[in-house]
């Protein structure tokens, strides 16, 4: 279940990461981040919402982890 919060994780942190590049590209001539803030808005507009969870889950993940301690 760890593993999948750290999945998570890099997950939420790569879809920051791409959102902010998309939206520091957007009005150019780079087509996939034109494409990419027409579908998501929200997500270019604020590409820290997804790091905020990211950082929020890691938080989460790394308590359970030491509340597990050596049981898990």
């Amino acid at each position: 279940m760890l593993n999948l919060g750290i999945f998570l994780t890099i997950v939420l942190g790569g879809a920051s990461l791409f959102f902010y590049t998309a939206e520091q590209l957007r009005g150019g001539t780079v087509g996939w981040a034109n494409d990419a803030c027409d579908a998501a808005f929200a997500l270019c507009e604020h590409p820290d919402w997804p790091a905020f969870a990211a950082a929020l889950l890691i938080c989460v993940v790394v308590i359970a982890k030491l509340a597990v301690g050596n049981r898990g």
